[in-house]
């Protein structure tokens, strides 16, 4: 990989926010893999993992409890948890990287910085010969996702296979009783989600008007399943391709535009809020008012007694416009955990990993804490919090169908969507290709901050289509949009043997 992105790694990984639950396994013994021990002397090696975040209460115990678990196997391993704060997480590990900083174990999130932008910043090394040894990585990843974290036969990352991909990011989530309140069936079409934000908006009882609340930092996946071209794949805004290869610039195709100018509608209708693109702007917080429409994605996190303190009377349900429409895998995983490159012990990093995917008890200590101190175990892979706010390691970061728990009175359509496997779903002809930007670097970075001045505001209506298209073309194309259009074409012909 060339080095010449580390330049311009802090223009990608200053363009952040957001981020983003199945089938089961009792066993409690851990299963010893083919991962080479750490040491011969009995001297302990210490594993630092760095995530987002603040440090939890508890942090002392919980990690005790890991160490002390990690001790009576016999693995000669330690674990340090290192925390950064979310809003400057991705710029603290920047700099750590560049200032050659140890840590071992880095939670990556793809919505935000993929794994491909530190391979080519030289962030992360390849741990190829350590996956290859774990019969436990191998086990609970399934091949396709590793094919995915594979860059020129090295594997970089491993990733967290904590939940279904297919059509995760495809609903809309709203409030069932309004619906039924206001006398409307569940929207299907661009013109019934119209409809819809005006029968809300005459009939809403309350001070504030209720919004559409967009998860803008990700593709509106959820539209397309009403465009007639369905299925095709969007990726960071900047890449259209469809299901025979051909790649284009998302601007410039005709799917973007129908998109843009339906937010158009929901802007001039006042459905869009005058401040959403503004720092202080908040989804999780305008959802929690009530007064929404709809909010993009499956957003039934938490239990349904939960949501009923937080919204009185609320029925939060999950629905896919267009039912008639393929399922549709467009990603592969969402989230991962890679080994630094200023790591000295990568073989026992991933060993960690490996550890901790071998049994429940390893599993649920890491990603749930303590039993007793910080949940309950409720039987049939369910779980309670002692503090319903509390959250250790969670289950997007880290997590595997294979062990994951879900809290008593979770939303069924939340374990619907999120842990059932969806065999007959279609995969995008690029789920598991991986695309290298480095004879691009700088034009795609440059891409991508220009998508957060150029595209943004016509995708989400503030400017319209016919006003900004033609300025946002020539600043795409000025920051080298078509030079990334065409090595990604390059390269995914090379993949698929054109």
């Amino acid at each position: 990989m060339k080095k010449k992105l580390i330049s311009i790694l802090a223009a990608i990984l200053s363009m952040v926010m957001l981020a983003s639950c199945g089938a089961t396994s009792t066993s409690t013994s851990t299963e010893t893999s083919g991962v080479p021990a750490s040491t011969a002397s009995g001297e302990k090696t210490v594993i630092t993992y760095l995530r987002p975040g603040n440090e939890v209460e508890h942090n002392a115990e919980l990690v005790q409890a890991i160490n002390d678990k990690l001790d009576a196997d016999g693995t000669g391993l330690q674990l340090e948890i290192k925390y950064i704060s979310s809003d400057v997480f991705q710029d603290k590990v920047n700099m750590m990287l560049s200032s050659g900083e140890e840590f071992d174990l880095l939670c990556i999130m793809e919505d935000q910085t993929p794994f491909t932008s530190y391979i080519a910043s030289e962030g992360i090394t390849p741990i190829t010969q350590y996956v290859e040894q774990s019969e436990n990585l191998k086990r609970v990843v399934p091949e396709y996702m590793w094919e995915s974290a594979t860059v020129n036969g090295e594997i970089y990352t491993i990733p967290a296979n904590w939940c279904e991909q297919a059509d995760q990011n495809n609903g809309i989530t709203i409030r069932r009783e309004k619906l039924e309140e206001f006398g409307l069936e569940a929207p299907q079409t661009m013109d019934d989600l119209l409809n819809m934000c005006k029968v809300f908006t005459e009939n809403w009882d309350g001070s504030n008007k209720p919004v559409v609340i967009p998860m803008y930092k990700e593709p509106f996946t959820y539209l397309f399943r009403t465009l007639d071209t369905y299925p095709f794949t969007v990726q960071k805004d900047l890449i259209f391709i469809d299901q025979e290869g051909n790649v284009k610039n998302w601007l410039e195709t005709d799917e973007f535009r129908q998109c843009a100018e339906f937010f158009r509608t929901l802007y001039e209708g006042g459905y869009i809020p005058e401040d959403v693109l503004s720092s202080g702007w908040s989804s999780w917080n305008t959802m929690l008012t009530g007064d929404f429409i709809w909010v993009d994605q499956c957003q039934l996190w938490d239990t349904v007694d939960v949501w009923q303190e937080r919204i009185r009377g609320v029925e939060l349900d999950t629905i896919y416009l267009n039912e008639d429409a393929p399922q549709f895998r467009s990603s592969s995983f969402r989230n991962d955990t890679a080994v630094s490159s200023t790591s000295q012990h990568p073989a026992e990093a991933v060993r960690f990993m490996d550890w901790m995917y071998s049994s429940q008890e390893n599993y649920d200590l890491m990603v749930y804490g303590v039993e007793g101190l910080t949940w309950n175990d409720e039987g049939e892979h369910l779980y309670s919090k002692n503090d319903p706010t509390f959250e250790f390691n969670a289950d997007w970061m880290i997590g595997n169908l294979e062990y994951v728990r879900y809290q008593k009175g979770t939303y069924d359509k939340f374990i619907e969507i999120m842990g059932k496997e969806k065999p007959d779903a279609i995969n995008s002809v690029v789920l598991n290709f991986v695309f290298d930007p480095s004879n691009v670097a700088d034009e795609y970075a440059a891409c991508q901050a220009e998508v957060v001045q150029s595209i943004y505001p016509i995708k989400l209506g503030l400017v319209s289509y016919e006003e900004g298209y033609e300025n946002a073309l020539a600043r795409m194309q000025a920051a080298g949009i078509d030079a990334v259009v065409a090595e990604y074409q390059s390269q995914l012909n090379a993949y698929l043997g054109k």
